[in-house]
């Protein structure tokens, strides 16, 4: 007696093309999350530490505490972003900003 053929196996679904992504895409994104990342959760942190309200020391300890999630939040927002020049746009702007407005605060320039 000769052993059952099998049964003609079932054809996978076709996948979807991946959509090509640029050499430079990876390199882009890790710098501004890490970088970038890095300079926006700095900044933040010192005009958070200058602009809330207790002691310097509450406030600066407040403003590191807020600083973890910050950074996390960028990092996800930079490699989950679909375009990654836009994103990089806007974390370096935004470090940009808010660095601006951390050493205007220094400088005596803004209400404290």
């Amino acid at each position: 007696m000769s052993a059952p053929s099998p049964s003609p196996a079932k054809k996978a679904a076709p996948r979807p093309a991946l959509a090509k992504r640029p050499a430079w895409d990876v390199p882009v994104r890790i710098l501004t999350a890490s970088f970038g990342g890095y300079a926006l959760t700095a900044a933040a942190t010192a005009l958070l530490a200058r602009m809330l309200p207790g002691s310097p020391l509450e406030a600066a300890m407040a403003a590191t505490v807020m600083s973890f999630a910050l950074f996390t939040g960028a990092v996800v927002w930079t490699f989950g972003a679909g375009k990654a020049l836009v994103v990089a746009g806007w974390i370096w702007g935004l470090a940009l900003a808010t660095g601006g407005l951390a050493w205007l605060s220094m400088q005596g320039g803004w209400p404290s």
